[in-house]
């Protein structure tokens, strides 16, 4: 994040007095969300395909039973193919600092709850019928390397 810095600024992020309405922060959150779910979805089913699972995917899910920290056991290359869809949304609207702190906040919570391997009953799939959670990455791990679907990161839709 540190060293983003300059290209968010660079792309209009502001960090000065005042902050963003919560109107404004959660519009960006809910449209981040989104986007990233539908870019992460293509980039992680590009890395199903034989050649890219092998050598970079296939670190990932060396883990066929996740636990949290492995959402974030990936290869380096896997790391900023992927990182690209998290970062996307910021880039296109320039958000405020604190908006993009909680943004990646956001984020990484979701993708360690749904690599924790458990289904809590504050799970937000619970809440969201569309949210995929923990049943349903672990499924998509289970079957290593196979056109299992389950490519998105947080939301079903697409896998449909």
């Amino acid at each position: 994040m540190i060293a983003s810095y300059p290209f968010f600024r660079f792309m209009g992020m502001k960090s000065s007095l005042p902050f963003p309405s919560w109107k404004v922060v959660l519009s960006q959150i809910i449209f981040y969300f989104i986007l990233e779910d539908f870019v992460f979805y293509w980039g992680h089913r590009i890395l199903h395909t034989k050649w890219l699972y092998k050598h970079v995917h296939s670190v990932h899910h060396e883990y066929a039973t996740p636990f949290g920290l492995t959402s974030e056991y990936a290869h380096p290359a896997e790391i900023l193919f992927l990182g690209f869809a998290t970062i996307i949304g910021p880039a296109i609207t320039g958000p405020h600092l604190i908006t993009l702190w909680l943004w990646m906040t956001l984020r990484v919570l979701e993708t360690v709850e749904a690599h924790c391997g458990y289904h809590f009953p504050w799970s937000l799939s619970n809440f969201l019928p569309l949210y995929g959670g923990a049943d349903f990455h672990d499924y998509h791990h289970r079957l290593l390397y196979t056109k299992s679907g389950n490519y998105s990161s947080t939301f079903v839709y697409m896998d449909w």
